[in-house]
């Protein structure tokens, strides 16, 4: 089969297209054949080696947490799925899903089945975004009703599908990004829609209940600033993790600070593709790409100009 492999850290230009075996399953697996794979910002540090799951990692490796395919093979103990069923779901991580491929090894638990209502390339786009927004905004967050949130880059992979958590949890929901999505948000449900190049977010937004930061530094600082007393941050970057500047701030405001790890949970997965199955979410796919060129769909998300999701098929 064929797979993209990393065989020393660096830019995008180290991912290389090969022949590979088959991955093997047990009896308590099953084999997708892959359909599509989704891009997240993770992928591109762990290729880059800049991130702090590296140290568990020997190369030569296949990238890739998202999936999207059917059921090819079971292993004798499975119940759940059957060959042919359509699937989705967030393989391996924290550990390596290896997504970037024909064929895939996973266990049951990480997958679900497909809404009929969404294609291959939809479903490939939502499962570590979807699940890393749906654990900001009701697990650490614990948005209800009537509350005011903030989302910092509100068209982004992970924000565009936070908005549209908050809003059915019935939020007040404002959000950031450039001019030229200020519309999308809106058709999110987005209530006060602030352009970050023109505004200062906290000029528009104060005494907020909760906010979702995907920057850290000084937007992390910023968004601080904006919640009132009492109130709950997400930091979604790990890379940022215990910035004494913003723990040092976030003591002062007594705001609880909170740098999450997702984590695959089936009942949640499954949740969400309910929600797609009845149209109460929508997953943006910015580009597709063919996996021939996995390259170029890294530089994408490297290039911080991405609205929705980046999938490769």
């Amino acid at each position: 089969m064929q797979a993209v492999i990393l065989s020393e850290y660096g830019p995008a230009s180290k991912l290389e297209l090969k022949e590979v075996e088959k991955p093997f399953y047990n009896d308590d697996q099953v084999l997708v054949k892959m359909r599509a794979a989704g891009i997240n910002p993770v992928d591109t540090k762990i290729r880059a080696g800049s991130s702090g799951m590296c140290a568990k990692i020997s190369l030569p490796v296949i990238l890739g947490f998202d999936l999207s395919g059917t059921i090819e093979a079971v292993g004798k103990n499975v119940q759940e799925f059957k060959i042919g069923d359509r699937v989705m779901g967030c393989v391996g991580f924290p550990g390596l899903g290896k997504t970037y491929a024909d064929y895939v090894m996973a266990e049951p638990v990480h997958l679900t089945l497909m809404p009929e209502n969404i294609d291959f390339e939809e479903a490939a786009a939502v499962p570590l975004a979807g699940l890393t927004a749906y654990q900001a905004i009701h697990d650490h967050l614990q948005v209800k009703s009537g509350q005011r949130i903030l989302i910092q880059a509100a068209a982004g992979g992970v924000g565009h599908l936070a908005v549209q958590f908050a809003n059915l949890a019935g939020a007040s929901v404002s959000g950031t990004a450039s001019e030229e999505n200020l519309d999308f948000l809106r058709e999110l449900g987005v209530d006060q829609p602030i352009d970050y190049k023109k505004t200062k977010f906290e000029d528009a937004v104060d005494e907020l209940d909760a906010a979702v930061d995907a920057m850290g530094g000084e937007i992390l600082y910023r968004t601080l600033r904006s919640v009132k007393k009492g109130g709950r941050v997400v930091c979604l970057p790990s890379s940022t993790k215990d910035d004494p500047v913003a723990i040092k701030l976030a003591k002062e405001r007594e705001i609880e600070l909170i740098w999450p790890l997702m984590y695959t949970d089936k009942k949640q997965m499954q949740h969400i593709a309910s929600l797609l199955e009845q149209e109460k979410i929508k997953v943006r796919i910015d580009k597709v790409f063919p996996i021939e060129k996995v390259v170029e769909a890294h530089q994408q998300i490297e290039s911080h100009h991405t609205t929705g999701k980046v999938v490769i098929v």
